[in-house]
């Protein structure tokens, strides 16, 4: 008979905690499992001060706390924490490192993060009654997914090459343009027929 290979132990949320604090690394817990995240590109980080410069000063003139890449969402309902690169709360946040009430969510995808922030990350965001609209914005690409909660569905769109998506929360929009000003991402070609 094969040996089984030992499981992985799980962690309590004050030893992930403690793990962060030891290593200096970030690492997603998902009831009691720790995923170590990557480290980000340059175009990567360049994306995300983009989507900064253009949304930070119009949330806090909305009174909303706007948050990127080292401030972690709580997901209570599933236990568990992940670090969206973009975050946006309408609600009282009490907690210093968390939001438990985002109404914006933003994930830039790398070919390492890409099925699990469309595939997991999409359903445990959208656990939160809060959240409105969780974007995942290519680097690869000028185009961005959008997922926007409705009374009655989760509506799907997708902008490419150029566009302009309204985030609600904020009662405000965003553009490929500002996403990608001064970067060197390529525009989608068109198929052949």
């Amino acid at each position: 008979m094969a040996a089984r290979a030992p499981r992985p132990s799980r962690l309590s949320k004050e030893e992930w905690l403690e793990l962060e604090k030891q290593t200096d690394q970030r690492y997603e817990y998902l009831d009691g499992f720790v995923h170590a995240m990557a480290g980000e590109s340059r175009l990567h980080n360049d994306i995300v001060g983009n989507i900064t410069e253009a949304l930070r000063a119009r949330a806090r003139a909305k009174g909303c706390y706007f948050a990127f890449l080292s401030v972690r969402v709580a997901i209570a309902r599933l236990n568990r924490y992940y670090y969206p690169d973009v975050v946006v709360s309408s609600a009282e946040e009490p907690h210093s490192h968390e939001i438990h009430q985002p109404c914006f969510v933003l994930e830039v995808l790398s070919n390492s993060s890409a099925e699990r922030d469309r595939r997991e990350k999409l359903d445990a965001y959208f656990k939160i009654p809060t959240l409105q609209t969780y974007l995942l914005v290519s680097q690869d690409e000028r185009r961005v997914e959008v997922y926007q909660k409705t009374p009655w569905n989760l509506l799907w769109s997708e902008w490419v090459n150029q566009g302009t998506i309204e985030i609600p929360c904020l009662e405000e929009s965003l553009s490929l343009d500002q996403i990608y000003a001064g970067l060197e991402v390529p525009e989608v070609r068109p198929l052949d027929c």
